[in-house]
């Protein structure tokens, strides 16, 4: 099952979605999943237990338990842990669409009263850059990404670029890989559930099965909350994060990415 695609795009590159609100440490929050999973359990029947593992710098290692509610199609996935509360997807036909079944998912938080305080929330887009015949993975990014030019001769094994930067309360985290180190298929630091493939990340798995090099671009959007967990206030820090999502995205491309992608 392949055929899934995400954006109203002739070509989108975009592979997967996440909205995620990190929470202070809720060690109760188990008691809470009943109603939670009762409140969501028509879009997202299955439920899978799992663990999360919380990396301190002054401890070891902490597992804990976290709770992953799939759609009946797989396209969507909501996961619930002490740290945190978030929702995955692979299909995603546009922004106004998804953040509606993020609201879903923040209303069935709201009505099992968990009084959480939310720490931040984020916005993960991750495209893949799968070159054209006769063009590299580093085409489709703006000039300024592209690096400088390596000696003559030379065969670029991988190219990344990492930044962030803060505009209007918004941390934006861009990383690209213009090409992916070897065998690489996802950015650093992200961890998929186990959805829907959609049709560009089948065809990044084919290329690299076929030794083709490809990229990423990996944008990160966050705002800093520090607020006992208000559904309407959560909603509207989304729509600003999506705005800097759109306006960010739109700078790290090339002309070329936009003619073959749109």
């Amino acid at each position: 099952m392949t055929d899934a695609t995400l954006g109203t795009w002739r070509r989108p590159p975009l592979a997967y979605v996440v909205a995620e609100l990190v929470i202070s440490p809720h060690y109760s929050i188990g008691n809470a999943m009943p109603a939670i999973q009762d409140a969501l359990r028509v879009d997202y029947p299955r439920t899978i237990e799992a663990t999360e593992i919380a990396i301190d710098s002054n401890a070891m290692p902490t597992p804990s338990p976290a709770w992953r509610l799939l759609a009946t199609d797989q396209t969507r996935g909501v996961q619930v842990g002490s740290r945190a509360i978030s929702l995955h997807a692979t299909v995603y036909s546009n922004s106004a669409d998804f953040k509606e079944h993020w609201k879903q998912v923040l209303k069935a938080v709201d009505r099992a009263n968990l009084g959480a305080f939310i720490e931040r929330a984020g916005l993960r887009y991750i495209d893949l850059v799968i070159p054209s015949e006769g063009s590299s993975a580093q085409d489709f990014l703006a000039s300024a990404l592209q690096g400088v030019a390596p000696p003559e001769g030379a065969d670029v094994r991988h190219r990344m670029w990492v930044s962030s930067h803060m505009v209007e309360n918004v941390t934006v985290q861009i990383r690209t890989a213009a090409p992916s180190p070897a065998g690489t298929l996802w950015p650093p630091n992200f961890n998929a559930l186990p959805l829907k493939k959609p049709a560009v990340l089948a065809a990044a798995e084919n290329a690299l099965k076929e030794g083709r090099r490809i990229g990423f671009i990996d944008t990160d959007c966050q705002a800093e909350v520090q607020a006992i967990f208000d559904p309407a206030g959560v909603a509207a820090i989304y729509t600003a994060l999506h705005r800097k999502m759109s306006e960010t995205f739109g700078t790290l491309i090339s002309d070329l990415a936009r003619g073959e992608w749109q």
